[in-house]
C-alpha cells in the first residue's frame, strides 16, 4: 500500500479535501492514530518553541558578538584617540621647548648685539676723538692745508728807483731776519698757521740767506713776499700797528721805501708743508713701567 502524507489543520480534512484520519469514522484504529497525531502535533509545537529558543539564543549571541566588537572598536578608537592626543601633546611640548630655547637665544643675541653696539659706539667715539686730535696735530705739524679767517701781509723791496752812491743797497731790500720777525710776531698774536710764498712754516722750518737769496724750507724764494696767517685778523692787525713792534723794519719802510702792509683779511687758505721732516739729534727714551 502506498503511503500518503497527511496534514492536520484542525478542520477534519486531509490532503485534497479528504476527511482527516483523526476525524474519519471509517479509518480503523482511529484512537491510536489520533493519539499519535496528537503526540506528533505536540512535538511539532515543542520543536517550534525550541527553534524559537535557538533562534533567540543565536540572535542574542550575535548581539553579544556585535556589542563586543562595537565595544572593542570603541576601545580601539578611544586608544587611538588617546594615542593621537598623546602624540599631539608631545609635539606641543616639543614646540614649546623649542620656542623657549629660541627666545633664550634671541635674548642672548640681543644682549650680545647691545654690548657690541655699545663697544662700537665707544670705539667710534674714541676714533672720532682720535681723528680730531690727529687732525689738530696734522694742522699743527703743517702736513694738511688749513682754511680759516686770517690776514695776508705784503713785504717787498723798496720801490725807490735811484740809490745814492753813499747809500747801502742792503737798506733797500728785504732780509731773512725781517721775515722771521714778522712770523714771530704773528705767532705771538695767536696765529695757528703761517706760510710765506707758499712755504708752510713748521717746527723744522729754516729761514736763512745765501748771498742775495732767501731760502725757506731749503726752497729759494724772491720778493715780493706774501705772508699768510690764519688766526684773529684784528689781533694780528693790532700787533702789526703797534709802534713798539718791528721798529727796525718800520724805520726802513719810512727811510728807504720798503713795502709792509696788510693787503686783505678774511678767509685764508694756508697750504700744507711739502718738505721732508727729518729728526736730527733725537733719541727715543724708554722707561720701565
Amino acid at each position: 500500500m502506498k503511503r500518503s502524507w497527511l496534514q492536520h489543520d484542525g478542520s477534519g480534512l486531509g490532503f485534497f479535501g479528504q476527511p482527516s484520519l483523526a476525524t474519519s469514522p471509517a479509518w480503523p484504529h482511529h484512537g491510536l492514530l489520533a493519539g499519535a497525531l496528537r503526540s506528533t502535533s505536540g512535538w511539532l509545537r515543542t520543536g517550534s518553541r525550541a527553534r524559537t529558543l535557538i533562534l533567540t539564543f543565536i540572535g542574542l549571541l550575535f548581539g553579544l558578538v556585535f556589542v563586543a566588537q562595537w565595544q572593542s572598536s570603541l576601545g580601539e578608537t578611544s586608544a587611538e584617540q588617546n594615542s593621537r592626543e598623546a602624540a599631539i601633546q608631545r609635539t606641543i611640548s616639543r614646540l614649546e621647548a623649542e620656542q623657549a630655547q629660541l627666545k633664550k637665544e634671541i635674548a642672548n643675541l640681543r644682549a650680545q648685539t647691545t654690548a657690541e653696539q655699545q663697544q662700537r659706539d665707544q670705539t667710534e667715539s674714541t676714533s672720532a676723538n682720535l681723528g680730531k686730535a690727529l687732525a689738530l696735530q696734522r694742522a699743527l705739524a703743517g702736513t694738511v692745508p688749513v682754511r680759516g679767517p686770517g690776514i695776508e701781509i705784503l713785504l717787498d723791496d723798496s720801490t725807490t728807483r735811484t740809490i745814492l752812491p753813499s747809500e747801502d743797497p742792503d737798506n733797500y731790500i728785504v732780509h731773512e731776519y725781517q721775515i722771521r720777525d714778522i712770523v714771530n710776531l704773528l705767532w705771538a698774536s695767536g696765529a695757528s698757521a703761517i706760510a710765506v710764498n707758499g712755504e708752510r712754516f713748521v717746527n723744522s722750518t729754516s729761514v736763512y740767506c745765501v748771498g742775495s737769496t732767501i731760502l725757506i724750507n731749503d726752497t729759494r724764494t724772491s720778493p715780493p713776499y706774501h705772508i699768510l696767517a690764519i688766526g684773529d685778523a684784528a689781533r694780528m692787525q693790532q700787533a702789526l700797528d703797534d709802534g713798539n713792534t718791528l721798529r727796525d723794519l718800520k724805520a726802513r719802510v719810512q727811510a728807504y721805501g720798503l713795502v709792509l702792509k696788510v693787503i686783505r683779511t678774511g678767509v685764508i687758505t694756508v697750504p700744507a708743508f711739502d718738505g721732508s721732516i727729518e729728526m736730527k739729534h733725537t733719541d727715543i727714551a724708554y722707561t720701565s713701567g
